[in-house]
């Protein structure tokens, strides 16, 4: 699974490797990015990226609660194009969570170490994402999305059974124009083809990131 991942780069730097607008408002870099926080995303719409805020934790449009979210940070791509709250977004909702790194619990004897796993070349890169708007009973419209999870790769096995699917970067356009059917077998098969970034190795970082309330540069820093 995904429960919690660094961003720490600003609002421009996102935009310049996305390929999308600047937007109008800053974002502060995320060394503890947690559920029901507003995180950045990237969408596509009529062929032109957009960079929104969005809060992790999926909200299904039927849903009377906001806090139904909570429970939808991750969604598993065996099983995302069958799950009511999920399907119809990944028919129609598709998008990208920008982010340089993911936190796992790792168990060393009767302790869970913490430890944040990153791309080989330390870069950029994304989350396969869905999103969906829901209407709360005030008419407020509220952005949320969730992360899709996949098998892990074989340098990450021994850590956790799930890991968030990166795209590479050529995957990223596919994944944001979606598959040319909604017919079933057709979203099988594209749901196939997505397999995640392989280069991927992981340090021990502070327990301190077992509090979703800091966020602090030194999370990320090796121990």
């Amino acid at each position: 699974m995904c429960g919690r991942y660094t961003i720490t780069v600003d609002a421009e730097g996102i935009a310049w490797r996305f390929g999308a607008e600047r937007p109008e408002f800053d974002f502060e870099p995320a060394y503890n990015a947690a559920p029901t926080q507003n995180l950045p995303v990237i969408i596509e719409a009529n062929g032109q990226r957009r960079f929104l805020l969005m809060r992790w934790g999926l909200i299904p449009h039927w849903s009377k609660e906001m806090s139904i979210g909570n429970k939808l940070i991750n969604a598993r791509i065996e099983t995302v194009d069958q799950k009511p709250a999920f399907k119809s977004s990944l028919l129609r909702r598709r998008c990208l969570i920008p982010a340089d790194g993911y936190y796992e619990w790792l168990k060393i004897d009767e302790r869970k170490q913490p430890v944040r796993i990153v791309s080989s070349q330390n870069d950029l890169f994304s989350f396969a994402g869905i999103w969906n708007e829901w209407i709360d009973s005030e008419g407020m419209t509220i952005n949320s999305f969730s992360i899709l999870t996949t098998t892990p790769v074989a340098s990450i096995t021994h850590i956790h059974h799930r890991m968030p699917l990166i795209l590479s970067p050529d995957q990223e356009g596919d994944w944001l124009r979606g598959p040319r059917s909604v017919e079933p077998l057709v979203v099988k098969d594209f749901l196939d083809k997505l397999h995640p970034c392989p280069s991927l190795h992981f340090y021990p970082v502070s327990s301190l990131v077992n509090n979703p309330r800091v966020n602090s540069p030194s999370l990320i820093d090796p121990i």
